[in-house]
C-alpha cells in the first residue's frame, strides 16, 4: 500500500503527533525537525526516526512529501508557505495565522502550489464528537442550527510579561483581545453545520487576574453562518476554578447534545421520538453509529481525550493527498475559522460591533 511520507517541524507539540503516525495506516513517520537538539533527541528516541536540526535540510529531502507543521504559532503561515514552495504537503498545526494578511498570503500560495494543505484541528476527531457527527449526518439531530463551546482552562501560570520571558503564548493570548485560539472549538461545530461563518460579534470582561495583560478574563464570542445557524463560545485562560475545554454543546430540529462539564457528568444526548420526553440519555446508547475507523483505535486512557483521534486526523490527511479527496478542513475552511478568531479582536475593540468574516472561497 502507497503511504505518505511525513517530516515533522517541531518536537514540542508535533513529538504527539508524531507518536500518533503509527495508527495511521496511511502514514509513514521519516523525520523530526527542531533547533532545540535536547527536544529532538528525545522525540528521535521515542519515534525511532531521523533527527534534523535544519528545516531547509527537511524541506531538500527527496524522502519527504508532507510536512506536519507544529511550530509556534506565529511562524505557521511562514513555514507553511516555505513548505509549499518546495513542494511538500501541508498539515499544519492551530491556527492557521495570526493575521489576516497572513490568512490571504496562505491561501495565495496553496493555491499557487496545487498542493494539498490541511488545518490539524484535532477536536474535531475527537471520540464522542465523531459519534455526535455521525449522528448528525444521518439525519438524527433534523436541521443543526446552534451549537456552543467553551475553552475553561486556568493557565495564569502560563504567560509571563514579554519583558520578562514571555513567548509567542503571552503575545497572542494574553496581550490581544478576542479570541484567537478559536478553531478547537469553532471547528467541530462547523462540522456539524457544514456552513462558513459570515458574522462575529466579542464581548468582554475586561482582564481581572494579570494587571499587565490585555486580554479579558472572560470573553465571549457569538458567529453566525451563510445560513442562519449561531455559534456560542466562551474562553477564558485566567479565571481560578477547574478546566472545562471538551464542553461542546449542540441543537436541531429534532435532536440535542451536551458534553460533560466535570468528571462526574455524561455526555447526554436527546433525540426526539427516541428518548423518553423531558430527559437525557447517554450518547454511547448510540455507540454503534461511532464510524468504523475507531475500531482500529486502542482504547487506552489516552485515545478518550481531545487528541484521542489523532491517528485518523493523519489518515484523513494522508488519503487527501494520496487519492486526491478533499481534506476535511481545507485551506478554505482553514482560513475562514481562523479569521472568525483574528476579527473577534476587531469586534470587542468597537465595543461588540458585528464585523463581517471573509468566506475564503467557500460556499
Amino acid at each position: 500500500m502507497q503511504r505518505l511520507r511525513l517530516g515533522v517541524l517541531g518536537a514540542g507539540r508535533g513529538a504527539g503527533l508524531a507518536r500518533a503516525v503509527a495508527l495511521a495506516p496511511s502514514v509513514e513517520l521519516v523525520a523530526i525537525c527542531d533547533a532545540d537538539e535536547t527536544r529532538r533527541a528525545a522525540a528521535c528516541v521515542a519515534t525511532g526516526v531521523v533527527g534534523l536540526s535544519d528545516y531547509q535540510a527537511l524541506l531538500d529531502s527527496d524522502r519527504v512529501d508532507a510536512v506536519l507543521v507544529a511550530s509556534p504559532m506565529p511562524l505557521h503561515v511562514a513555514h507553511s508557505v516555505q513548505a509549499l514552495a518546495a513542494g511538500k504537503h501541508v498539515l499544519s498545526e492551530v491556527t492557521a495565522a495570526t493575521s489576516l494578511e497572513d490568512c490571504w498570503e496562505l491561501l495565495a500560495a496553496v493555491r499557487r502550489s496545487g498542493l494539498v494543505y490541511m488545518l490539524a484541528e484535532n477536536y474535531c476527531w475527537y471520540r464522542p464528537w465523531s459519534l455526535v457527527l455521525a449522528l448528525v449526518r444521518a439525519g438524527h439531530f433534523g436541521e443543526v442550527y446552534y451549537g456552543e463551546a467553551e475553552q475553561l482552562q486556568e493557565f495564569k501560570g502560563g504567560f509571563k510579561p514579554l519583558d520578562q520571558g514571555g513567548t509567542w503564548r503571552a503575545a497572542e493570548l494574553a496581550m490581544r483581545l478576542g479570541n484567537h485560539y478559536i478553531t478547537h472549538h469553532l471547528g467541530p461545530l462547523q462540522m456539524a453545520v457544514g456552513q462558513p461563518i459570515t458574522q462575529v460579534i466579542c464581548h468582554g470582561s475586561g482582564q481581572r487576574h494579570l494587571p499587565w495583560a490585555v486580554a479579558d478574563s472572560t470573553n465571549t464570542v457569538l458567529a453566525e453562518t451563510s445560513g442562519g445557524a449561531q455559534f456560542r463560545l466562551r474562553l477564558d485562560f485566567f479565571s481560578d476554578r477547574p478546566n472545562s475545554y471538551t464542553y461542546f454543546g449542540l441543537q436541531g430540529t429534532t435532536g440535542a447534545y451536551e458534553a460533560p462539564r466535570a468528571a462526574s457528568e455524561e455526555h447526554r444526548l436527546y433525540l426526539h421520538g427516541r428518548t423518553a420526553p423531558g430527559t437525557w440519555e447517554s450518547l454511547w446508547n448510540y455507540a454503534d453509529q461511532l464510524p468504523a475507523a475507531w475500531a482500529d483505535i486502542p482504547p487506552t486512557p489516552a485515545r478518550e481525550t481531545h487528541d484521542g483521534g489523532a491517528p485518523l486526523m493523519l489518515e484523513a490527511f494522508a488519503r487527501a493527498v494520496l487519492d486526491g479527496t478533499p481534506p476535511p478542513v481545507d485551506v478554505a475552511l482553514a482560513l475562514n475559522l481562523t479569521a472568525t478568531g483574528l476579527l473577534s479582536e476587531l469586534s470587542r475593540q468597537r465595543g461588540g460591533a458585528p464585523v463581517e468574516v471573509p468566506r475564503f472561497g467557500l460556499r
